[in-house]
């Protein structure tokens, strides 16, 4: 592999060396000398947002390659590549259909791996894991009703034999009331919050699902009084009423 003399100059040459479609593509260049070494570090590291239009095919197949991505990082993968796969270009929307079945079969692999775990030895840990799980495939399956309402139902069902059991972490009881909400069960979601100020934000939150903005402003209001609100509160603070303290 050849190296170039100025390691940034490539990022100034792009329009005039072949520009490689992912990372993968990157290095067998670099190993061909066809491109510096690093056009294969700028590729696997270059970044842009996955939501801006049009949409970047290369940032899409890195981020599915990533191994720590969060649900959200998931949420808005799927959302971009639903879109996608309804193109008239077939290669691109045939590029997202797959890359669709493979976010799916990551998810269903996890949970089968954590089920077969839990079999084996009912660990706690794997049955809070396995609830997130189902919950995490829930949110992924939101426009799919009845998938999803079927993934809460059964993180629902998890968590209540665990708390029967007094196997729950706080964790658990927090996913729980997070399920709750997600089924629309917004009493029973209230009823475990703790009676404190730190569930404030839950309590808004609750709220402003049922179309309660009296009960929201009340809360923000709440919130705005206390000077010992958290960051995240002040965030929300700040969101809402457009200010900066």
């Amino acid at each position: 592999m050849r190296a170039s003399s100025d390691a940034y100059g490539y990022i100034y040459k792009l329009r005039s060396l072949y520009i490689p479609r992912t990372p993968s593509a990157a290095l067998q260049a670099a190993s061909a000398d066809i491109l510096p070494i690093e056009a294969f570090t700028y590729k696997s590291t270059a970044l842009n947002p996955i939501l801006k239009k049009p949409y970047n095919l290369d940032e899409i197949e890195w981020l599915l390659a990533k191994k720590d991505r969060d649900l959200e990082t998931d949420l808005i993968l799927k959302t971009v590549l639903s879109e996608i796969s309804r193109y008239e270009d077939k290669e691109v929307a045939l590029f997202a259909a797959e890359s669709l079945n493979a976010l799916e079969k990551e998810y269903n692999n996890r949970l089968i791996s954590l089920k077969d775990r839990i079999k084996e030895t009912g660990n706690p840990e794997d049955r809070s894991k396995a609830a997130e799980m189902y919950y995490q495939m829930a949110r992924l399956n939101e426009d799919e009703s009845t998938l999803s309402n079927f993934y809460m139902r059964e993180a629902y069902l998890l968590l209540t034999a665990m708390e029967n059991e007094n196997v729950s972490l706080d964790s658990d009881r927090l996913l729980m009331i997070r399920v709750l909400l997600h089924l629309k069960l917004f009493d029973q979601a209230e009823q475990l919050l703790p009676d404190h100020k730190e569930s404030r934000l839950l309590r808004m939150e609750i709220a402003y699902a049922r179309k309660d903005m009296e009960k929201v402003t009340g809360i923000i209001e709440e919130i705005g009084d206390d000077e010992d609100r958290s960051t995240m509160e002040k965030q929300i603070l700040d969101f809402w009423t457009g200010g900066h303290d």
